[in-house]
C-alpha cells in the first residue's frame, strides 16, 4: 500500500500509456528522478486496441476540404466507418466548428506538413526505447498494404499519394498482381495499392508498454496505480498532484493522459477543444487464413492486422464523447466487410472500444500549459498515438532539461488555442 506521506520527484508523468511511458523513459534518460501515475495497468490504454501500425506515413489528416459535402451521408449510412451518437452530439459542437474551419484547404495544408514534421522524427524517438526494453522481438518489418477496391478511390488518393511522397514518405504503388503475391489469402476484389514499406508492425503494443514500463522501473522509476483527482501549481518550482487519499509533489508535472485529459485539467476546457474520436476493433479467429503485414481498406476506413493465430479488424470513427456503450452497427460494420477481403475468417473471439483523444486540427498538444510552466501538457494525438508516443516524450525531456529541438514545434503548441 502507497504511504499517505508527500514524497517529491523531479517530474510526475500522468498517464502510462504510449506517450506518458516514453516521456518517463526519456525523462528518465536524461537523469531525472521519475514518478509514473495512472490509474490502470500498464498495457491497457487506448493504444493497446490500435491496428499496430508504426504508422510513419499518416500524414493525411481526416480533415479535408470534401468531407463536409460527404459527412451527413456516411453518418447516416449503416454501411460507414463514420457514426455520430447523437444524445452526445451537442457537447461536441464547439469542436465540430473548429474542425470544418480546419477542412479548409490552406489549413489542411499545414496539417500535413506539421505531422509530416513530427512523424519523420517518430523512429529516432521510439527505436532507442525499444531497444532499451531489449523489445525487439515485439515489432516486425514488413512494411504496410493501403488498398482501394475501386479505381474512383485510387484516383481519388492520388493527391494524398503525392502529398506523402512530396513530403518524404516512401512508397511503392503496386498492382493487382502485386497484391496478391503479397497478400495470396485476400480475395482479388482491389483495383490498385501502396506498400509503405519503411512502416512496421507492432506485435501487440499492449505488451510492448507494458516491456517499456518494465524497464522503467528496473531503471529506478516508480510507478503509481492511483486515479489522479488534481494538479495545482503551488509556485515557481512546485506542482502539487492529489491522487486517492495521497499528495505528491513534483518540479514538472505532464499531462499524457489521453481523451480523458481535458477532465483533469477541467480550468483549461475553454481554450482545449479536446475530444474524442470512438474506435473499434473486432479480434477474428485466423486459424483459416492469414496476412503477412498490416492491411488497410482504404474507401472502408479499417485496418486488418495479423496477430498470432487471429487477425485484428480495427477503425472506424464515431464521435461520442466517452460513452462505453457499443454501437452495434459499427461491429457489425467492420465485421462483414472485413468477411469480404477475407472470407475464411473464423468466428469473434473479442471485440473493444477506445477512445481516440483527437483535436479539431489534428495536431498533437505538446508544450507548456497556459497556466503554468511547470505542467507540460502531451495528449491530442488522434489515431497515431502509437507511432507519435517516441518523438513526443524525446521533446518532452528536451523541454524539461532547457534543450534545443531540432525542429519548429510551434505547431502543437497549447498556445494555439488561447
Amino acid at each position: 500500500m502507497q504511504n499517505k506521506k508527500t514524497i517529491k520527484y523531479d517530474v510526475a508523468v500522468v498517464g502510462a500509456g504510449m506517450v506518458g511511458i516514453s516521456c518517463a523513459l526519456w525523462l528518465q534518460k536524461s537523469g531525472k528522478n521519475v514518478c509514473l501515475l495512472d490509474r490502470g495497468a500498464p498495457g491497457e490504454s487506448t493504444a493497446s486496441g490500435s491496428a499496430c501500425t508504426f504508422a510513419n506515413y499518416a500524414c493525411i489528416p481526416i480533415n479535408s476540404p470534401s468531407l463536409p459535402l460527404q459527412a451527413p451521408g456516411m453518418v447516416l449510412s449503416k454501411n460507414s466507418p463514420l457514426s455520430i451518437k447523437w444524445r452526445t452530439i451537442h457537447n461536441m459542437i464547439p469542436w465540430l466548428a473548429q474542425f470544418l474551419a480546419n477542412c479548409r484547404p490552406s489549413k489542411v495544408t499545414h496539417i500535413i506538413d506539421s505531422l509530416s514534421v513530427l512523424l519523420s522524427h517518430a523512429e529516432e524517438g521510439l527505436m532507442p526505447l525499444i531497444e532499451d526494453a531489449d523489445a525487439l522481438d515485439l515489432i516486425q518489418r514488413r512494411g504496410c498494404l493501403y488498398l482501394y477496391n475501386t479505381e474512383k478511390g485510387y484516383e481519388a488518393a492520388q493527391s494524398d499519394i503525392v502529398a506523402r511522397q512530396e513530403r518524404g514518405v516512401s512508397l511503392q504503388e503496386v498492382s493487382p498482381h502485386e497484391i496478391h503475391d503479397l497478400e495470396p489469402s485476400l480475395q482479388p476484389i482491389f483495383h490498385k495499392g501502396v506498400l509503405f514499406d519503411e512502416a512496421f508492425q507492432f506485435l501487440f503494443p499492449g505488451k510492448l508498454i507494458e516491456r517499456l514500463v518494465e524497464i522503467f522501473v528496473i531503471n529506478g522509476g516508480t510507478v503509481i496505480r492511483g486515479d489522479v483527482k488534481s494538479i495545482d501549481s503551488m509556485g515557481t518550482d512546485e506542482v502539487r498532484l492529489r491522487y486517492e487519499d495521497n499528495d505528491l509533489l513534483a518540479s514538472k508535472v505532464v499531462v499524457a493522459t489521453g481523451a480523458h485529459s481535458k477532465t483533469l485539467l477541467p480550468t483549461l476546457s475553454g481554450q482545449m477543444p479536446l475530444d474524442t474520436e470512438r474506435g473499434y476493433h473486432l479480434m477474428l479467429d485466423a486459424k483459416n487464413t492469414s496476412l503477412n503485414r498490416p492491411v488497410g481498406w482504404a474507401e472502408k476506413g479499417f485496418y486488418m492486422t495479423p496477430l498470432e493465430q487471429e487477425i485484428r479488424i480495427a477503425g472506424t470513427v464515431e464521435l461520442g464523447g466517452l460513452d462505453n456503450e457499443y454501437t452495434q452497427n459499427l461491429l457489425n460494420y467492420l465485421e462483414q466487410t472485413a468477411r469480404q477481403a477475407l472470407p475464411d475468417l473464423g468466428a469473434m473471439e473479442s471485440r473493444w472500444l477506445g477512445f481516440r483523444p483527437s483535436m479539431p486540427d489534428a495536431l498533437p498538444v505538446i508544450g507548456k500549459s497556459p497556466l503554468s510552466s511547470n505542467i507540460i501538457l502531451a495528449f491530442g494525438h488522434q489515431h497515431v498515438g502509437l507511432t507519435l508516443g517516441g518523438i513526443t516524450g524525446k521533446i518532452v525531456a528536451s523541454m524539461v532539461q532547457g534543450e534545443d529541438i531540432s525542429f519548429d514545434i510551434l505547431p502543437y503548441s497549447p498556445q494555439r488555442f488561447s
